[in-house]
């Protein structure tokens, strides 16, 4: 089994897409830093991480996010998910959870694309 005694990572500018699973053994991480990267989904290991308080992911390329996960784990206190292109229904999900969660969730306010308003 992997021992992990990191509270803190930071992996930002870094040119990754992806985490490996493993580091959801580490069960001290408190604060993880993946801003600047290429990923296109959050890493499920972060949301599984037990100590979980705050993740940064802003400035990549996340269009979805489970929110359900994200709320799911009760030590989680802020996400950053600013800079990223979320889709309407995952923005907008994400909107909704933060006016009720005691989760700071940062977004950064979407922009229509113009395909979304054609009427056909």
């Amino acid at each position: 089994m992997i021992k992990c005694h990191l509270s803190e990572l930071n992996l930002s500018n870094n040119r990754i897409s992806a985490l490996p699973s493993e580091l959801s053994a580490c069960s001290v991480l408190e604060n993880v830093d993946i801003s600047s990267n290429s990923f296109v989904s959050l890493p499920t290991c972060l949301t599984e991480l037990p100590n979980i308080k705050t993740i940064k992911a802003r400035k990549n390329y996340i269009a979805d996010v489970e929110v359900e996960v994200i709320l799911a784990n009760n030590n989680l206190e802020s996400i950053d998910l600013e800079e990223n292109p979320l889709n309407k229904t995952t923005f907008e999900e994400l909107e909704r959870a933060s006016r009720v969660s005691s989760v700071k969730i940062s977004l950064t306010a979407r922009q229509q694309e113009d395909w979304e308003d054609l009427s056909i």
